[in-house]
């Protein structure tokens, strides 16, 4: 047992240092500049994540509608601008994976945007 720890500890270390002289600075490139064969990867890249992305993102707006109703409901519309924010916070921002998000080229969004301004 002490022997596959120790092994196991030297593969860690090995791995560690490849990779940090491995570094280099990388640009990324957008999905429109690569070549066709990694485009067809980037977008079954792009469906197979979303598949797995979309059903977070609509239970997360489902969640957030609910919550913005209880919010203008119980408070009575005397905090509308609260349950829009939520509303907006929880509908916008990405709701598929886009290749450029693979590429690194964009970030994804989950949520709306931070600052909301009627």
């Amino acid at each position: 047992m002490e022997k596959l720890s120790s092994f196991l500890v030297i593969v860690l270390l090995v791995c560690f240092l490849m990779q940090v002289n491995g570094s280099r600075n990388v640009v990324a490139k957008p999905y429109s500049e690569h070549s066709v064969p990694a485009k067809s990867g980037l977008l079954v890249g792009s469906v197979l994540s979303s598949a797995v992305y979309f059903p977070f993102k609509l239970a997360y707006a489902v969640l957030g509608g609910v919550t913005s109703g209880l919010t203008y409901g119980i408070t009575l519309g005397r905090e509308a601008e609260a349950a829009n924010n939520i509303a907006i916070s929880s509908f916008y921002g990405d709701w598929y994976i886009h290749p450029n998000i693979l590429t690194s080229e964009e970030e994804l969004n989950f949520s709306g945007p931070d600052d909301v301004s009627p």
